[in-house]
């Protein structure tokens, strides 16, 4: 996918005040660690993530993406009135209908012939999202979109937790379960406007997208809990990462010492180390923010691109990538001309 007309107009976020550490998780699983032997820290250790956002109880992510894209449009500039679509990309939903794209519309007030609904592509939906806003953009079927992420990990956290402290639970059920416990909450919103709108001309120039869906059995997740082969995933999706990564590179004609700055979904330490690693960027290029965010599902490459031009990492004309990999297989690898 390619676009000429597509321009990033605005990028905000919402955190969770509450912090749950991975020391509080794993006290909460003194007795299965005191059985199979593992000593306190270990979780840490081997995921990197020192810590994660909760919402507090009653707290709704999907009111905190409303909020996150009002903060955008005031950014932008950018009326309600003038928002054609709203697209909503979680992984966490709390009911199967209406969609959440239905909830963030209703809080915003937008107009009644603004189209929402909700893109469902584990976490590669904001980026799915994006893709679709664009589309639509250049298609010349809107002018202005925003895409959101509302992830909350509060439900699933509390459920597995419970059946790791289960008399029977064993090492095999700890490992099926790890993944969940570095996964976050927050809340993410991408204004998209046409070029002739923007005063930014932050250019949103597309990208590529593979799929490796012979290993869709390796990542099972619900409100319940979520369980892997975490061996399987890195190694599979490192794989499909490494081919993307090529071919993006090949269809954008981009060297990869052009690239200023990478946004990657964080997903812990192993999965981040391998991808810098297999696509040999250098470390300093792509911010970290797992250790005290953890893994935020669709919202994880949005906001670590937000933490980057927080931080003042990107500068007026800097090519930045973002790369997700979802379960599935699915990776997307995109760039903006900041």
């Amino acid at each position: 996918m390619r676009y000429e007309n597509v321009c990033i107009e605005a990028l905000r976020y919402e955190l969770p005040s509450q912090s749950l550490q991975t020391s509080a998780i794993e006290g909460a699983l003194s007795g299965l660690y005191s059985r199979m032997g593992i000593r306190p820290g270990w979780l840490e250790t081997v995921t990197g993530v020192k810590a994660r956002r909760v919402w507090a109880s009653g707290e709704d992510p999907a009111t905190a993406a409303a909020n996150a894209a009002q903060e955008a449009l005031d950014l932008a500039g950018i009326a309600r009135s003038q928002v054609d679509v709203l697209v909503s990309t979680s992984v966490y939903k709390s009911q199967l209908e209406p969609s959440v794209a239905c909830h963030v519309h209703g809080r915003l007030g937008l107009r009644d012939s603004c189209l929402n609904f909700d893109v469902g592509n584990a976490c590669l939906g904001f980026m799915s999202g994006m893709g679709v806003v664009a589309n639509m953009i250049e298609l010349g079927q809107a002018r202005v979109g925003i895409v959101v992420a509302g992830e909350s990990s509060r439900e699933v956290t509390e459920n597995t937790l419970a059946r790791l402290s289960q008399p029977n639970a064993d090492m095999s059920t700890y490992k099926d379960n790890l993944a969940t416990l570095t996964l976050g909450s927050a809340a993410v919103a991408m204004v998209l406007v046409h070029r002739d709108l923007s005063t930014a001309q932050h250019r949103f120039l597309g990208g590529v997208q593979r799929a490796a869906s012979q290993h869709r059995d390796l990542c099972y997740g619900g409100l319940q809990g979520m369980t892997t082969d975490p061996t399987r995933l890195l190694a599979e999706g490192v794989r499909l990462a490494k081919r993307t990564f090529d071919d993006f590179r090949s269809d954008r004609g981009l060297q990869a010492d052009r690239i200023s700055r990478y946004a990657l979904h964080q997903v812990g330490r192993a999965n981040h180390e391998a991808v810098i690693k297999a696509l040999q960027l250098p470390r300093e290029r792509a911010l970290a923010i797992y250790p005290e965010i953890g893994n935020v599902g669709a919202a994880a490459v949005p906001l670590a691109l937000a933490k980057t031009l927080d931080q003042g990492l990107a500068s007026r004309g800097d090519t930045v990538a973002m790369m997700g990999i979802g379960s599935g297989l699915n990776v997307a690898m995109m760039s903006v001309e900041w």
